[in-house]
Formats: C-alpha cells, sequence, structure tokens
C-alpha cells in the first residue's frame, strides 16, 4: 500500500508533526517501493468544506461506561486537483478522527494537501499524520515522484529538498525556510558512489541506488553545516535496499553559537538555570523561546544561530523557584527588558561568553528531613516532597540514608511527607511467627514548616506502621 510506503518517507516532516500532536508513527527503516496499488486513494487537492460526524448510539446491550470516548470523527470534502490513485472522481470525502484521534490530520478549510488514505472497517477513507498527507507546498519532491508512479516512469531512489534552516522558534520574520538550490550532493556507500545537484526549487533526486548503508554529503555555501533540523549532529548513515524510493528531506543550518553561563552573586555558575533566547523583535514575556539548561556543568550553549539580534533571559516567567532563587534578569545582568544587552551575532560567529550575571536573590536556607521507620525500614522506594504556599516546589536532595535536604524560601510555608512505594509481591515480613505482606505504599504524617522560623533547621517524619495481612507461605520473605 502506498500509505505503508510514506509511513517509511519524510524524516522531518514526520518527526514535526507528531511530536506536537502526542501521536506515535511507526519510525521503520526505508524499504522496497511498493508503488501505487489498485485501492490507494492519493491525490492533490483542495478542502471545500468542514463537517463534524454525529457519533452513532450505542447498542442497546453496551453499557454507558463502555462506550468509546475516541476523538470526534470529522469530514472533508476535498475538490481534487490531480489523482494519483483511485476512483475518477472529482470531488471526494475524506474523514479523520475518530479511533485515530491523537493522529488525525487537521486540514484547513480553502488550503491544498496530497491526501493518503486507507479505508477503515466501514469502508470510509481516512487520513493521519502517519501516513504521508501533507499540505501541497510541503510535497514539491514528493510530486514528480506520485507522477511517475502513476504513469510508468522511473522512480527515484532518493529523493527531498535541501533547505536552509534556523532553529524552531528562531525564523526571521520575514525569512521562512529556504530551499537551497543548484547545491552539489554525495551519496556514498564502501561500494557505490552517486552524485546529484539540487534544481531551482531545493529538491534533488539519486536514481538507481544499489542497496547498501550510505553517507549524505553536501558542498555547502560557507558557514552552514548538514544536519536534520531535529539533530544537533551530523546526518546518520541510512540503509535502503534495491527498489527503494526513500524520502529524505534534509537542511543547511548556520554555524552560528551562544554559550554562556548564569553567574551568581558569588560569581559562581548556578547548578540550576534555565535560560531562553528571542529575535529581539519577538520577545514577550508571556511566550516561550528556544529554551537551553545549564546543569551541574555550569554552562549552557544553542547551536545552529544564524545572523541577527537576540535577547537572552534567564528565568522569563520570573518563577519563585528555591533551587534558582533569583528574579527574572537578561542579559548580561539587566532586571528589566529596557535594560537588555542586545547580542548581535554575525553570518557563522560564535560568541562563547555570553554571560548572565545575577544579583540580589531570594532569601533561602536549607532544611534537613530525617525519616523513621520505627520497626525497621521494608525493601521500597522512598520519595520526599515538599509542597509550597508559594513558589515552586523545593526539589529534595539525598545526602545520607534516611536523611534529605532541601532550599526553601524564607518567605514560604511547606508542608513536607515521605512515602515509600513498596512490592507486595516480593516484601514479607514475620511478627510473631505469622507471615504477612505489605501494602503497596505506607506514608508518613506531613510536617508543616514556616521557613522564616530560622531556628528549625531539622525535622523528623515518621513512617506509619505497615500492618499485616495474611499471605501465602510460597512468597519472598524479608526478614
Amino acid at each position: 500500500m502506498i500509505c505503508r510506503m510514506l509511513l517509511l518517507l519524510s524524516v522531518f516532516f514526520c518527526s514535526a508533526t507528531f511530536v506536537t500532536s502526542g501521536c506515535t508513527c511507526s519510525k521503520e527503516p526505508p524499504g522496497m517501493c511498493p508503488g501505487l496499488q489498485q485501492d490507494d486513494i492519493v491525490f492533490l487537492g483542495t478542502v471545500k468544506e468542514i463537517e463534524n460526524v454525529p457519533a452513532p448510539p450505542p447498542p442497546a446491550n453496551v453499557p454507558p461506561d463502555a462506550v468509546s470516548d475516541a476523538t470526534p470523527v470529522v469530514r472533508y470534502h476535498f475538490q481534487i486537483s490531480e489523482r494519483f490513485a483511485g476512483p475518477e472522481v472529482g470531488e471526494l470525502d475524506i474523514f479523520s478522527g475518530g479511533d485515530d484521534g491523537d493522529c488525525a490530520f487537521r486540514f484547513q478549510k480553502g488550503e491544498q494537501y496530497i491526501v493518503y488514505s486507507y479505508k477503515s472497517e466501514d469502508g470510509r477513507p481516512f487520513a493521519t499524520i502517519c501516513n504521508g498527507t501533507r499540505p501541497a507546498a510541503e510535497g514539491r519532491a514528493l510530486l514528480p515522484q506520485l507522477r511517475a508512479m502513476r504513469n510508468g516512469q522511473r522512480v527515484a531512489s532518493v529523493f527531498g529538498v535541501l533547505r536552509r534552516s534556523d532553529p524552531p522558534l528562531l525564523e526571521p520574520t520575514d525569512d521562512p525556510d529556504d530551499p537551497l538550490p543548484h547545491i552539489k550532493l554525495k551519496l556514498r556507500s564502501k561500494d557505490d558512489r552517486f552524485a546529484t545537484s539540487t534544481g531551482s526549487d531545493g529538491v534533488y533526486t539519486f536514481y538507481d541506488v544499489h542497496a547498501g548503508e550510505y553517507i549524505f554529503s553536501a558542498e555547502l555555501p560557507a558557514r552552514f553545516e548538514f544536519t536534520q533540523k531535529t539533530l544537533r549532529v551530523g546526518l546518520p548513515p541510512f540503509r535502503i535496499p534495491n527498489g527503494a524510493c526513500y524520502e529524505y528531506n534534509v537542511n543547511a543550518l548556520p554555524t552560528g553559537k551562544i554559550h554562556g553561563s548564569v553567574l551568581g552573586p558569588d560569581k559562581k555558575p548556578l547548578r540550576n538555570a534555565s535560560v531562553e533566547l528571542f529575535r529581539a523583535d519577538r520577545y514577550n514575556d508571556s511566550r516561550a523561546g528556544l529554551w537551553a539548561f545549564q546543569g551541574s556543568k555550569g554552562d549552557f550553549e544553542f547551536d545552529h544561530i544564524g545572523p541577527g539580534e537576540y535577547i537572552l533571559v534567564f528565568n522569563r516567567t520570573n518563577r519563585l523557584d528555591p533551587n534558582s532563587p533569583f528574579p527574572r534578569t537578561f542579559y548580561p545582568g539587566s532586571l528589566d527588558v529596557s535594560g537588555t544587552k542586545f547580542i548581535k551575532l554575525k553570518d557563522g560567529q560564535q560568541l562563547l561568553k555570553a554571560d548572565i550575571h545575577l544579583h540580589d536573590g531570594y532569601r533561602t536556607r536549607r532544611i534537613r528531613v530525617k525519616l523513621d521507620w520505627p520497626e525497621g525500614r521494608p525493601r521500597g522506594e522512598v520519595t520526599v516532597m515538599a509542597k509550597a504556599d508559594q513558589g515552586d516546589n523545593p526539589a529534595a536532595e539525598k545526602i545520607a540514608e534516611g536523611m534529605y535536604q532541601f532550599i526553601v524560601l524564607e518567605t514560604a510555608h511547606y508542608t513536607i511527607s515521605a512515602w515509600e512505594d513498596l512490592d507486595p509481591q516480593r516484601a514479607v515480613s514475620r511478627r510473631g511467627g505469622n507471615d504477612c505482606t505489605l501494602p503497596a505504599r505506607i506514608e508518613t504524617e506531613p510536617v508543616t514548616l514556616d521557613a522564616a522560623d530560622t531556628s528549625r533547621d531539622e525535622i523528623t517524619l515518621t513512617f506509619s506502621n505497615p500492618g499485616c495481612i495474611k499471605q501465602s507461605p510460597n512468597a519472598d520473605r524479608l526478614d
């Protein structure tokens, strides 16, 4: 089936689509090209009407709680511009949603699409984001191959589009991803070499490629590197069989880089810090930018950044985070966006000291939490939690067996508790000669803490008695 072929095709297109929807599409390696089959429905068309289809009433003998809560089915009425496979009609209804709700393709009225469908059990043609359906503008490499299949002509073994690209959220306002024309490309295996060039629309094709594992390379303009948009490294090799028709869209990303550290008042890097990068003309406190994290290594980095002016900000949402207890700060150290210094990056430039200097943090202190099991600790996994009445909940740090530590804001109150998840199939205790299992979970009574009370720097949490339940003599024992 052609829909299965397209499940194997566009590497970038599919990953960009189903990540945002929560849908999981198959990532099988490229296989033999099945071509167009008699039962396939494949066409280029424009959405003319959109209608929600009422769900049929459940059978009388089905209880209400057994009725499926699948996404409603939507009918999309298409005017067909070009047919590749399927009935010779000028208009056609395509459905999406239902049991495939997470993978449903949400067409827009008036827009043109390349559509692939499969037949549901009731015979209706359905489309999803996993079977190759896409906006027509994203099919410039695919359309010539579909026409070749329909007309019985030679089909490319490997084909796609080479584009100049920027990281997500950092594309220039008036400069969408551009195809790169007239770029020389090569496929190389241990036995074969193939060469081609992109056309004026950035489309490339390799014909009659033999089976094997291939490295893809290109003679790119200066200050670009060859990769896929979702990767931080170069293109991995890929393997194809004889008779493949593999769509492989790739990107040339700029080589600019911004690297730095978020430094506290002591000039030392924070152990936990999040920073975001924006095009200078697009900064908005309520919208996310390109995100990076600074961890124990004490630095952050943004790769593949194109030329332009940028705003770099720490703690954009101004969270009260006891683990990074500082307010929103703009590079190089302003609390207000009006005082920020734009990062002006030239084509291919690498700025390696974009440090953000923090001042006047929130007052914090450390509180230790001691865990106590009056009758001995059973086997299990312990969780210790501090819930704040303002700001973020602090993260627990284990400092010794049965001892944890929190960093807390002095202006907040906390409810501190702990629980231990046990495995009742394995954990068995002996009491008074009687066998008994432990429950799935045991808990402590919560303890409240006013963090402003500096006289209290340690609390004890005591676990409840796990009790005793009669147990089969074949269970494992905990002495």
